[in-house]
This record gives structure tokens, C-alpha cells and sequence, in this order.
């Protein structure tokens, strides 16, 4: 049987209040080049905007840069793609990796056994760092090991624990051990929680009829967007994607290429119509475990199409400015229903007009980009597009984005989750 939640959570919030315990810990259990790792990365800014110390953990995979932000203190796990770890800390350490080092280093698909001991690792770092302080809340990505367990830690000693579930990972996975035991992680963890936070109504509907979670411990924090860097004084892109880009007029397709990833469905598509479009070419933005094997499923493009790996977030605006159309696909229906696209809210952010397929929430933005759901009706919207006619949509897109989906606009509902009312 279940404690009385609401008197735990008064309980809670009456010691926290009284104290003067007021750091807050961030728990991923994914890794920094996940979707999901952004959106969570950019609640934690709002968090240490508001001026809580913040201190942020999650895998680092090899190559890739650690994060920085000022209040926040960054635990990343480093990790090779086949589940070697070692700790390692930064407190708001410099960036000084380079986008084109981590895209040198081929990322290898993990094995299941790798997979397990890098999640097994990051459990018990977790879980040291949990221990090592009374925090004030716990915020955790995915009801996943390396994030669940260290927060019930953390709950012991009497934070406020609160889950983020932006998707439904098991629905990735092929039928068999693995898909079960994750499945059985979001229906029975996200009860234990004091809160439970999701940005799609799937979600909502799944997390208390599945999951059981009471509807009073559920909060919508949408699908944000960092306006901050797209209203930075742009810098110019990296040299070779600016070589690129000013050749042809460049559709970019932004995603991560991880197991999530429906590229592959839509890349024969896009090659038939680069071929029909000789002044086009293809700009891929994302780093992840399957980006090798696109590559070499589009190696018949040759120069049209450039996969830039991973690029620092600092730089994706100027990048998608100097882009004439943003395209974005996800298979229809299926786990995809459960996910908020990212990737359109930032192209609007940057200006750009998009092409999409009708999945996921992206009819939500109907009225700013152009939605279609085969190669024909594709071709004709990045024709569009690129020839300039989608301009005044594009900006009303622009303005609904800056108006209603800045993480900044989003931070009252984000500090409420966590019981930080009281300033900071």
C-alpha cells in the first residue's frame, strides 16, 4: 500500500521551508545527446535562472562536450557507446570541445550487456550523490534505474522527488526480455513519485490509466523551446557547414539519430527528391548510435548531402539560418503519438519554414508550416519553401513560439512542480 501522499508532500514542503536546504539535484537516465536530455537540460536552466543551485547528472557519451550553465554544478558519466564509465565532474566548466571532434568518433550501437553495466554504473553514482547532501527536490528524467533509484534515495532523506516522462521508450525496443522489463519501469515507478510531469495528453491518459498515477500528481509542463540562443547576436556556422550551405539552397533535417529515430523511412523519399531539385541539397543536424549507418545508406548523394554530426546548440541557429527550409518526419501513429516535436518549434524560433508529416503534436502548429504525409506533397511544400512563398506563415510561427513556448514563459509551472515558490 501506497504512504498518504498528501501528507507527505506537506510534510516535505513544511521541512524544506524551515531549513535552509536549498539545492536542487537533476537526474537523467539518458544521455546528453537525447531529445529528451535537451528538453531536461534547458528545465534545469530555468531552475538555476530563478536562483536555485542546481546540480545536473546524466551519461556523457565519449566525444561529446560536458554542459555548462552558471548555478549549475554538471556530474556527467562518461561512457563509450558499448557501456565503459568513469565519473567525471565539471562545475560550469568551460566548452571547449570541438562539434567536429565528437563527429570523428563513429558511435558504435551498445550492446545490451554494455547497455546494462553504463546504466548499472550510473545507478551507483547516482545514488552516491544522492546520499551525499539532503536536497531540497529531485527532479528525474524516465522512470529508469539510474534516475528512479537515486531519487527514492534522495526521498529518504526528505526531498521532494518529481518524474519527467516525455515518452514511452519500451515501445522502441523489439518484443522480447528488454522491452518487458522497461515497460514494467513506466507502469510500476511513476506512482512513487510526489509529482509526475508530461507535455502530450497521450501521456497524460497513459500515466494514470497504465501507470496509475493519481490525476491531482499530474503537471503538463509543455515542450519548450531555448529562445535565449536563437535571440543571441548569431554567430557564423562552422566553416565546412557554411561551405555547404551557401552552394545550393539547403533543406535541413534536424534530429537525433538514436533508436528513436525515423529517418530511415523517409531518406529514400528525400534522395528521389534531391534528384528531381540539382540546386538542393541536404543538411543533417544530429549525433547518435545510428548515425554511421545513415551515412552510408546515403552515400549515394554524395556532396548534396552533409551529416554534421553533433553540433553544439550554440551554433544551430545560425546553421538553420543559413537553411532555406526545415524538414521533419516521424512515423505515424504508434509510440510516436506520445512525443512532442522539438525540432519544428526550433525551426520556427529560427525563422524557417517547415515541412513536416501529420504526426506526433505537430498539427498543433498547422497553421504555421506546411503538413503533409507523402513524397509529392513534400516536394511541393520545400519547393515553396525555398522559393520564398512561406514567408509571413513562417513569422506568425515565429511569434506563437516566442509568445507561448520559451522555457523562460514556462519556468512558474517548472518551479511549482518542484514546490520552489518561495524565492530562491
Amino acid at each position: 500500500m501506497l504512504p498518504n501522499i498528501n501528507n507527505s508532500h506537506s510534510r516535505k514542503l513544511k521541512r524544506a521551508v524551515n531549513s535552509d536546504i536549498s539545492e536542487i539535484l537533476f537526474l537523467s537516465a539518458l544521455t546528453t545527446d537525447s531529445g529528451s536530455g535537451v528538453r531536461f537540460w534547458n528545465m534545469a536552466r530555468v531552475v538555476a535562472d530563478a536562483g536555485w543551485p542546481v546540480t545536473f547528472v546524466e551519461r556523457l557519451p565519449a566525444g561529446l562536450p560536458a554542459r555548462a550553465h552558471p548555478g549549475i554544478a554538471y556530474v556527467g558519466i562518461p561512457e563509450s557507446r558499448r557501456g565503459g564509465v568513469q565519473p567525471h565532474r565539471s562545475l560550469n566548466a568551460p566548452d571547449t570541445s570541438s562539434p567536429a571532434q565528437a563527429d570523428d568518433i563513429p558511435p558504435a550501437a551498445p550492446s545490451a550487456v554494455g547497455l546494462a553495466a553504463a546504466v548499472l554504473r550510473a545507478t551507483r553514482q547516482g545514488r552516491r550523490i544522492a546520499r551525499s547532501r539532503p536536497w531540497r527536490a529531485v527532479y528525474a528524467l524516465k522512470p529508469m534505474p539510474n534516475a528512479v533509484l537515486p531519487a527514492l534515495a534522495a526521498a529518504r532523506g526528505g526531498a521532494r522527488i518529481v518524474l519527467d516522462v516525455d515518452d514511452l521508450d519500451f515501445e522502441y525496443y523489439p518484443p522480447g526480455l528488454q522491452r518487458r522489463l522497461v515497460r514494467s519501469w513506466f507502469r510500476r515507478w511513476p506512482r512513487r513519485f510526489d509529482a509526475v510531469s508530461y507535455h502530450v495528453a497521450p501521456l497524460q491518459e497513459y500515466l494514470q490509466t497504465e501507470a496509475g498515477v493519481p490525476p491531482e500528481r499530474l503537471r503538463c509542463i509543455p515542450q519548450g523551446v531555448d529562445l535565449d540562443v536563437f535571440a543571441a547576436p548569431a554567430a557564423p556556422p562552422p566553416p565546412e557547414i557554411a561551405a555547404f550551405t551557401g552552394r545550393q539552397g539547403t533543406i535541413v533535417y534536424m534530429a537525433s539519430l538514436g533508436i528513436t529515430s525515423d529517418f530511415g523511412d523517409v531518406l529514400p523519399a528525400l534522395e528521389r527528391i534531391l534528384a528531381r531539385h540539382a540546386d538542393w541539397g541536404l543538411l543533417v543536424l544530429g549525433h547518435g548510435v545510428r548515425l554511421a549507418e545513415f551515412r552510408e545508406r546515403a552515400a549515394g548523394l554524395g556532396d548534396r548531402i552533409r551529416f554534421a554530426g553533433y553540433v553544439d546548440h550554440a551554433a544551430v541557429p545560425a546553421i538553420l539560418r543559413s537553411c532555406r527550409a526545415g524538414f521533419h518526419y516521424l512515423r505515424p501513429g504508434g509510440a510516436n503519438r506520445y512525443r512532442a516535436v522539438m525540432k519544428i518549434r526550433e525551426y520556427l524560433a529560427a525563422g524557417l519554414p517547415v515541412a513536416a508529416n501529420p504526426s506526433a503534436d505537430a498539427v498543433d502548429f498547422g497553421e504555421f508550416i506546411t503538413l503533409a504525409d507523402d513524397e509529392p506533397g513534400w516536394e511541393r511544400a520545400l519547393a515553396a519553401a525555398v522559393a520564398g512563398e512561406a514567408a509571413a506563415r513562417t513569422a506568425a510561427g515565429r511569434q506563437f513560439v516566442a509568445e507561448t513556448l520559451a522555457w523562460s514563459r514556462l519556468a512558474p509551472d517548472i518551479l511549482d512542480i518542484l514546490g520552489l515558490n518561495t524565492v530562491g
